[in-house]
């Protein structure tokens, strides 16, 4: 009874499932994929992506192959977008630059790994980040890129 119960409700709640994960706005996404301004300490780092990328949602159905976490105030990192405008690596035309390195974490899939098992390198590094903003006020809706104080692009 109680099964048959739980089966009738299960495509309403795949439905809502949908619908909240749907109405997730840009700068919401970039948020959940990008910010970790509440970092943990980092004592075992080799796990922090691994827990990271799983409980942002970035495993769901393949392993994804590379992602930056930045691990700076959710302000600091709105306010690039008044920063003066960069170039973009990719097709987006509002792109700024930070001024000062932030910190951050480079996720990298291991070559072994495979989907659903999947299990990312972590690197912690400093480098100044390029966002594409939108909107008014603008927010930053996607990680153009991250660059190495000396020249390195990633």
């Amino acid at each position: 009874m109680a099964l048959e119960r739980f089966l009738l409700l299960l495509p309403l709640l795949t439905i809502l499932i949908v619908n909240i994960v749907s109405s997730e706005t840009p700068a919401e996404r970039f948020e959940r994929q990008h910010v970790d301004s509440g970092h943990r300490d980092l004592n075992d780092n080799k796990v922090y992506c691994n827990l990271m990328m799983r409980n942002r949602g970035m495993t769901k159905g393949s392993c994804k192959q590379f992602n930056t976490f930045i691990l700076e105030s959710i302000w600091k990192i709105r306010a690039i977008c008044w920063n003066t405008k960069a170039p973009c690596k990719t097709e987006n035309s509002n792109c700024h630059r930070s001024r000062k390195l932030m910190q951050v974490i480079e996720c990298r899939l291991k070559g072994n790994s495979k989907f659903p098992h999947c299990k990312y390198q972590t690197m912690k590094t400093k480098k100044h980040i390029i966002v594409a903003c939108h909107g008014w006020p603008p927010l930053p809706v996607h990680l153009d890129y991250s660059k190495r104080d000396r020249g390195q692009e990633q």
